[in-house]
């Protein structure tokens, strides 16, 4: 897999996890509503660990693509919403150290490019 697309992938994650956390505080207190959630890692490792021969086979080129799936593990509200503020408020700062640090990647690779190009 490429590194490039790896991170590309990484940051698209990252953002729909943004969008989707910011939907689940907005609607704290919409009854019924149930929180939703952002896979990518579990498919990223997924995978990185399958092995293909050649680079033309299915699943050597697949994009891992970020999924938003419906948290019902979570215990319900009188109202029937299972958002927790304070869970929303952690994930939201996870994904934004998670963000940085994928930027601070791609700088880092950017930086190296140039060095190279330039010297």
């Amino acid at each position: 897999m490429d590194i490039s697309n790896l991170l590309k992938n990484s940051l698209d994650a990252s953002a729909l996890r943004a969008e989707t956390i910011s939907s689940n505080i907005a609607n704290v207190n919409t009854s019924n509503y149930k929180a939703k959630r952002v896979e990518f890692e579990n498919q990223l490792s997924s995978a990185l660990n399958m092995v293909t021969t050649k680079s033309n086979h299915i699943g050597s080129s697949s994009t891992n693509q970020a999924r938003v799936t419906t948290d019902n593990t979570t215990s319900v509200d009188a109202n029937g919403n299972n958002v927790d503020l304070d869970v929303e408020m952690v994930n939201q700062s996870t994904n934004e150290l998670y963000y940085s640090s994928i930027v601070s990647q791609l700088n880092g690779r950017y930086q190296m490019l140039n060095y190279v190009l330039n010297n």
